[in-house]
């Protein structure tokens, strides 16, 4: 008999022994949250215990808690096993999600656009850079089409945001580059610096036809940590001054006129006293 009563004590679930679906979903993010952890930087690494710490507040859990329950379900390997092929099949089908989503979607081509002024932007809604050698450059190319016209004006504008804002011009700053490529294969570029959170605004402009823009934006940091956002960026094509080309030509048959007034103006003087003498013999 207490052979017996000992089995069925072992076999028992003490109250802090979570559930499996529980446990369940508690170890999703726990192994999340150990895969982000393995990937900070050496210098970061204490800030692991704010991961888990998470963890355990999202579910309401405790460490102790789960601790406790991974011991349980140790001595009864089935549920543990089940629990991991559940997590298993999570797993594959969220990887399976990222991978559609990760498809590269149909490029936007540029469209014919009409009036003095426009809005070309067809690229992310927003930027976001950080300090690592992978992410800390942003690039766009925009070809040649019908939009485009001597004498445009492109401006590339948007709002940066440093999500940590404080100023250190010497160890951060994002540089923002416009370079225009034009048909007679002539380059115009322009550029600027900005050191915290603000607005910027490049513009180029070329009598020439336009080939080619590029942009490009460059984050400087000694923060690993360090991420910039890029928001609401614009590409403004403001239409060539053809005003100002009629006002050039205009100007220039006003004068021609002139002169030939001008040249008129003796002889019309001599003419008349010559009229003044035929009235006389008259």
């Amino acid at each position: 008999m207490a052979l017996l009563l000992c089995s069925a004590c072992s076999g028992k679930r003490n109250d802090d022994v979570l559930p499996s679906a529980k446990l369940e979903a508690v170890l999703y993010d726990y192994h999340i949250a150990q895969a982000i952890v393995n990937d900070l930087p050496a210098s970061q690494r204490f800030k692991k215990d704010l991961y888990f710490d998470y963890v355990y507040s999202k579910h309401g859990v405790t460490k102790a808690e789960v601790d406790s329950s991974l011991v349980y379900y140790a001595r009864h390997p089935k549920g543990l096993s089940e629990i991991y092929e559940n997590l298993s099949v999570r797993v594959k089908a969220d990887l399976q999600r990222l991978d559609n989503e990760d498809k590269p979607l149909p490029v936007r081509q540029p469209q014919p656009v009409v009036g003095d002024s426009a809005n070309l932007w067809y690229d992310v809604l927003f930027v976001e850079m950080n300090a690592s050698p992978l992410g800390n450059r942003y690039s766009l190319t925009i070809p040649t089409d019908t939009n485009f016209r001597p004498l445009d004006r492109i401006v590339w504008g948007g709002e940066v945001v440093f999500l940590d804002d404080e100023v250190d011009s010497l160890y951060k700053y994002i540089h923002l580059n416009l370079r225009v490529a034009y048909m007679n294969d002539s380059i115009v570029t322009a550029d600027t610096l900005l050191y915290t959170s603000g607005s910027f605004s490049i513009s180029v402009t070329d009598s020439a036809v336009v080939k080619r823009v590029d942009g490009e934006a460059y984050l400087k940091s000694t923060d690993a940590d360090e991420r910039v956002l890029i928001l609401s960026p614009s590409l403004m094509r403001y239409r060539g001054s053809s005003d100002t080309l009629t006002v050039v030509a205009d100007s220039a048959v006003v004068e021609q006129q002139k002169r030939m007034m001008d040249k008129e103006k003796p002889a019309n003087k001599l003419m008349k006293p010559n009229e003044a003498l035929m009235q006389k013999a008259h």
